[in-house]
């Protein structure tokens, strides 16, 4: 049958998520890339994943949480392999999980040769029985069922937390592509931002986030219900404990101009596209993935920025690790990519 033929095992190893899918069973797991670790000794790890997140701005001084994932590559071997480690065994409920496995783990498409060979490094000493990397695009669009074995193009745009990619595929293989370093993450430290500015008011990361989810909306302001949330935080200037009103329509001020910049990346990007595949776009529209594609509007919006249909998934935060593990199960679509240069062996 070739390298992955059964106990395929797929892994989105994402800046903001780190999503499992196990073969036969879909996505199993999607937990933080976080790392709680001592500060004077990262190798001694107390926690991972959503129980690491939980300390996020909580965190005592001799203690720190670590993200070995940075726009959307591996910044610590280490914390990285054991960030998959960890998170496997949980979604397997065994130790040394992945030994018998096939393991395949998305890479994105700007990734340098520095950052490849780092990742290759985690992703071997995780301690799968094969691994290979397939590249992000190619993932997602398998995993969202995106026709992409035909010599039509079709483009994917993926909103990840720290990056955003646009490309262009064509019989199993990428055509062209671009990647931006900014993504959902970027949304949230907007927020924070503004709400400092504006409100006077010093919040953390998870309750941007929070604010984001509940009352983010990228739509016109005149279809926006204006919901409120109270907001609790340090005062800016006295740095007392404060509370503010936030409603939705100061989240969209806060939001679009970053929103607006990743936008703007898509169209140049689609500009860009050889003129016979943009034919072939016109024809077939965007699809569109990743969890920063959920923001309400955003179909819509990107949608009449660019004149064409978009198409977005039901579970689009999904739809990487899900292509991960069909690649990793199937050997007839792994040796497709591999052929295409998009499926690297380990």
């Amino acid at each position: 049958m070739g390298v992955f033929s059964n106990g395929g095992v797929g892994i989105d190893l994402g800046s903001a998520n780190v999503t499992i899918c196990l073969e036969n069973e879909g996505v199993v797991l999607r937990e933080p890339s976080y790392v709680l670790t001592m500060r004077d000794d990262v190798d001694e790890i107390l926690a991972v994943g959503r129980d690491a997140r939980q300390m996020l701005g909580r965190t005592p001084k001799d203690v720190a949480l670590l993200s070995p994932i940075m726009d959307g590559a591996v910044s610590n071997v280490e914390l990285a392999t054991a960030l998959l480690r960890t998170l496997s065994e949980k979604a397997l409920g065994k130790r040394r999980a992945l030994e018998k496995n096939r393991l395949v783990v998305t890479v994105s498409q700007g990734c340098t040769r520095v950052e490849l060979e780092a990742l290759e490094s985690a992703v071997r000493a995780a301690g799968a029985k094969k691994t290979a990397l397939l590249r992000t695009p190619i993932a997602a669009a398998l995993g969202a069922g995106v026709p992409i074995d035909d010599a039509r193009g079709c483009m994917m745009v993926i909103i990840g937390g720290s990056t955003t990619e646009v490309s262009v595929l064509s019989m199993n293989g990428v055509a062209a592509a671009r990647s931006t370093r900014t993504g959902s993450l970027a949304i949230d430290e907007a927020i924070m931002r503004y709400i400092r500015r504006e409100k006077g008011l010093i919040i953390g990361q998870r309750t941007a986030e929070d604010l984001k989810i509940d009352l983010g909306s990228c739509r016109d302001p005149l279809y926006i219900d204006n919901d409120n949330a109270s907001l609790r935080g340090r005062d800016a200037r006295t740095g007392k404990p404060s509370t503010v009103d936030v409603t939705a329509h100061d989240v969209h001020k806060a939001i679009m101009p970053t929103l607006d910049s990743l936008l703007e990346s898509i169209r140049e990007a689609f500009e860009n596209t050889p003129a016979e595949m943009a034919e072939d776009i016109l024809q077939r529209g965007v699809f569109l993935s990743g969890g920063g594609a959920q923001l309400d509007g955003l179909t819509e919006r990107l949608s009449d920025m660019l004149n064409l249909p978009v198409t977005l998934g039901e579970s689009p935060q999904d739809d990487a690790a899900r292509g991960a593990c069909i690649a990793a199960s199937d050997a007839r679509i792994a040796q497709r990519f591999a052929q295409s240069g998009c499926l690297i062996e380990l």
